[in-house]
């Protein structure tokens, strides 16, 4: 594998993160634990305003970090917040991914681009939360703040999720040794699988969203390549095809993702010993997995990412 990186450089974009909307932070907990992830502390969100007055957001998070990109997983604690009545809203409609979040290292000069690009950004919102420091071994030897630049988009711009972009201020307290050590083998985030409404109206404006030109690769399914891993496009029936044994949420929505992982035998045996049933699929070098009701969505697994069946 070549070396990781997780931030991208001026004129790059990575699919940074995704997250998982549940109603039960402690049995998600309980879930990725058993599914072999370390995750980071249970946070409550905040923002921190011009006067530099934190305000409570209403959703709280644990994270998995890769070592390219990290999973959220997030709840609500506070429904009366506009974010938590969002959030709220979007678990009502499925348990499961609802963030997609791409790096920009300028989160600022993108927002003036999609405004231009007709889309509606809200302003920068600048977050920040408290994270233990830890060596390698793990041990807590005091804590400070992360802190991100976050550009959000309404549900009219971008239906199928929070599709947003940020920027990282502070990617040493982001990505510690200590959480990217996973007994499960699994190392890096790459493609998201989302299903639109309407494909074709998804295709132009994902296009504009990106900043990347569309690859049809048939007829129900579209890719934009990104500096670092990717967004596909796909019709409920192909979100379906890609992910044998998922359930895929209704549309609009985020069905599933592609993650990689050291070795692919050493991974399904350690799941497989934790009681679940990663399954071959038609790709060689290609495992899926689709996850319980309490995370929601699925995942294809592979060694290398040129096994993916969109990178065949």
């Amino acid at each position: 594998m070549a070396q990781w990186r997780q931030l991208p450089a001026a004129g790059e974009t990575f699919l940074d993160h995704l997250g998982h909307f549940v109603p039960d932070m402690e049995v998600a907990h309980i879930e990725l634990t058993r599914l072999g992830f370390v995750q980071t502390p249970y946070v409550l969100h905040a923002f921190t305003d011009e006067a530099g007055q934190r305000h409570p957001m209403g959703t709280a998070n644990r994270c998995v970090m890769l070592r390219e990109g990290y999973l959220e997983v997030l709840t609500v604690t506070d429904v009366s917040t506009p974010t938590g009545e969002r959030t709220q809203g979007q678990l009502d409609r499925y348990n499961g991914v609802h963030i997609v979040a791409m790096a920009d290292p300028d989160a600022i000069a993108r927002r003036e681009r999609q405004m231009a690009a007709g889309f509606h950004p809200q302003e920068p919102t600048p977050l920040k939360r408290p994270v233990p420091l830890l060596t390698e071994d793990g041990t807590e030897t005091g804590s400070a703040e992360a802190a991100f630049t976050v550009i959000k988009n309404p549900a009219t711009d971008m239906p199928e999720g929070r599709v947003q972009a940020l920027t990282h201020h502070t990617e040493d307290l982001v990505w510690q040794e200590a959480w990217m050590r996973h007994e499960n083998g699994i190392q890096a985030l790459r493609d998201v699988i989302i299903v639109p409404e309407d494909l074709g109206e998804a295709e132009d404006r994902y296009a504009r969203f990106t900043e990347v030109p569309p690859v049809r690769l048939d007829d129900d399914l579209i890719r934009f390549r990104l500096a670092r891993g990717g967004i596909l496009l796909a019709t409920p029936e192909r979100a379906a095809a890609l992910l044998p044994g998922a359930v895929v949420p209704p549309a609009p929505g985020v069905a599933g993702y592609a993650l990689l992982c050291d070795d692919l035998a050493a991974t399904r045996q350690f799941l497989e010993g934790r009681g679940f049933a990663p399954k071959d699929t038609q790709w060689p070098g290609v495992s899926s997995l689709a996850l319980s009701g309490v995370l929601g969505g699925a995942w294809l697994i592979a060694e290398r990412e040129a096994a993916l069946p969109w990178n065949g």
